[in-house]
């Protein structure tokens, strides 16, 4: 194997380095077996304390193309990575976690069809490991990406996470001055933001995978309220960018819809957690001021996604785009929360449209647990719900009431539903 040192390498290789754990054994090695020999490996020491850069120093001392840069102080993972870009001299840039690894043909892969094509960006595929060494259930992002692409939609509503799996060519990055927020949560959707906006030429291969690997300690098992302030400033940072670069795009409020939606559910999660209630309540009201100082978006309050935001109770309508109940949804949070929501519907006409359609899910969701349950919803809130919905006589409408109205049990929705509207295009995200 050639462990030669060139001066422009093809491919640049950064990989922040905070105690990543026993995994940065074969992060280095994944990489150091790369069937493409002519990269550079950028490791960027944050300062952690698990003796992680003890290893990566026993690796440069072997192999040439290994370089270490150290932080003075604890950066986070967006500034790491920004300050391996300045250091990179490779034609690609590619960004890896010290607690990941990549197949051996990952970089020889997208490298080929990066200059094949002379694209900006090559994305591959990610694979997500578990703990256990177990492979995990995941949306494939590419195929999601390729029919986005087909419908005309943009790049940057389409890919944006897995930043990981995809390499950059380092002219464009620099030209357009794209670099990591400085946020320590979605850092990574920042600079994707910015690069798949500016990107001209983009490709998949899904035969180069990254390997993903998941830890009890990720986002999800995280219960500090501090992350709630790093997700808004993440979020923050792209909302500047947007109004500073994109705001006269029409197709911008798809992206806006898609962090909502990721901060909505993170606040949902910390809702949940004891000792962080109160803060995933100040993270609602503050994430409604983050969107409403733009008045470039202010069409966006009339999209079922962005209601949930402008309510002041933000933490209980938040569950609605995933496919719940979550477990542990109780009768009387449904009640509360449809009472929430009913309530706002009147005092904000302008959002009926769109809000009814939310409604009216909820209500038959706390229908069927009801029923489950052998139990029943309070009765003047039947009636609100009643009232509130709209007469729907269109074709899928009758098709609907005839199903319901077929299945005893769940006669006492007939009503809820005959007055159910599906007009609005607003669909749920996925989980």
């Amino acid at each position: 194997m050639n462990q030669t040192q060139t001066v422009s390498p093809q491919v640049s290789v950064i990989v922040p380095v905070w105690n990543p754990g026993p995994g940065i054994n074969r992060c280095v090695e994944s990489l150091r077996g790369q069937t493409l020999e002519d990269i550079e490996m950028i490791f960027v020491d944050d300062c952690g304390t698990d003796g992680a850069m003890d290893i990566v120093r026993a690796a440069a001392a072997e192999d040439p193309r290994i370089r270490i840069i150290a932080n003075a102080e604890n950066m986070g993972p967006g500034s790491s990575r920004n300050a391996g870009i300045e250091a990179a001299r490779g034609a690609y840039l590619s960004f890896v976690d010290a607690d990941d690894y990549v197949d051996a043909c990952f970089l020889e892969r997208l490298f080929a069809k990066a200059v094949a094509g002379q694209l900006d960006i090559v994305k591959g595929r990610i694979c997500y490991v578990k703990e256990n060494g177990a492979q995990a259930e995941h949306l494939e992002l590419n195929d999601e990406i390729r029919k986005g692409i087909q419908l005309d939609k943009p790049l940057f509503c389409l890919f944006n996470y897995q930043h990981q799996s995809a390499i950059y060519r380092r002219a464009f990055v620099m030209d357009n001055n794209i670099r990591y927020g400085t946020s320590r949560r979605t850092q990574d959707t920042t600079f994707l933001l910015k690069a798949c906006h500016r990107a001209e030429r983009f490709d998949l291969e899904d035969t180069a995978e990254y390997h993903f690997c998941e830890h009890n300690n990720s986002l999800m098992h995280d219960t500090n309220p501090h992350t709630l302030k790093r997700m808004l400033h993440g979020f923050q940072e792209q909302m500047d960018y947007i109004v500073e670069t994109m705001a006269d795009e029409d197709k911008v409020s798809e992206f806006v819809k898609w962090q909502v939606y990721y901060a909505l559910r993170l606040c949902n999660y910390f809702s949940r957690k004891q000792g962080c209630v109160e803060a995933a309540n100040h993270f609602a009201i503050d994430l409604r001021q983050q969107v409403l100082r733009f008045p470039q978006l202010e069409n966006l309050k009339n999209e079922s996604f962005i209601v949930r935001v402008l309510c002041d109770y933000g933490v209980a309508l938040s569950h609605r785009p995933f496919k719940l109940p979550w477990e542990g949804f109780l009768v009387e949070n449904y009640v509360e929360t449809i009472q929430k929501w009913a309530g706002f519907i009147k005092g904000h006409p302008e959002c009926a449209n769109v809000a009814e359609k939310d409604l009216c899910r909820l209500y038959r969701e706390a229908e069927a647990l009801c029923i489950k349950e052998d139990t029943h919803l309070p009765r003047p809130l039947v009636h609100d719900v009643k009232k509130i919905c709209r007469i729907n006589n269109d074709n899928k409408g009758k098709k609907i009431r005839a199903l319901v109205a077929k299945i005893p049990l769940a006669r006492p929705l007939y009503k809820a539903v005959h007055q159910w509207s599906e007009k609005s295009h607003i669909q749920p995200m996925q989980d």
